[in-house]
């Protein structure tokens, strides 16, 4: 259905970022990693990830941000999805010694609460038209039913200019996928 969103803002506005990506609620985002061979980190989270269960999950609204929007998937109702935060901080812990200390997205990701979202634009709409867009989502089929999250990817994204316009060169290679219990 995410997929569906993507090609109808990209062909009623022209937005093409988030399409660049693979559908999937942001649980840590980006960020540089340290030199070295990337057995260990996935090592660090097959053992954060071991015995993780599936939880439920929950369309809240939409995730504003001044480089985009998405899905809000944070909540459960009006409250915080306690399944989503348990995962988000085990994830951190595994991912933080791998985190090169010149990277530009930690202080972002990590430095503001934490709310995950399933992306539908990024980067390339405006903030201004942000309201717009979402007037036109509202017509758009949502996944208005609660749906279990239960598979997790590890996603490695390349850029040809981290430091710019990034969403134009964004491209992505799967790493591995884990299936709950």
């Amino acid at each position: 259905m995410v997929a569906e969103i993507h090609t109808v803002i990209h062909k009623q506005f022209g937005f093409t970022a988030a399409d660049h990506f693979q559908v999937h609620a942001t649980i840590k985002g980006f960020f540089k990693r340290t030199d070295g061979p990337l057995e260990p980190l996935i090592e660090r989270l097959d053992a954060a990830l071991e015995g993780q269960h599936p939880f439920p999950v929950r369309f809240n609204g939409y995730h504003m941000a001044d480089i985009g929007f998405g899905l809000d998937v944070s909540r459960l109702g009006e409250e915080v999805n306690p399944g989503m935060l348990d995962l988000r901080e085990r994830v951190v812990s595994a991912v933080k010694p791998f985190i090169a200390p010149d990277c530009d997205f930690v202080e972002k990701d990590l430095g503001e609460p934490f709310k995950a979202h399933i992306t539908l634009a990024v980067r390339d709409i405006p903030y201004d038209m942000q309201a717009d867009v979402i007037r036109y989502l509202d017509e758009a089929p949502k996944p208005i039913e609660p749906f279990m999250a239960d598979t997790l990817h590890l996603l490695e994204f390349y850029s040809q200019d981290w430091s710019g316009p990034w969403e134009q060169t964004l491209s992505w290679r799967l790493i591995k996928t884990w299936h709950t219990d």
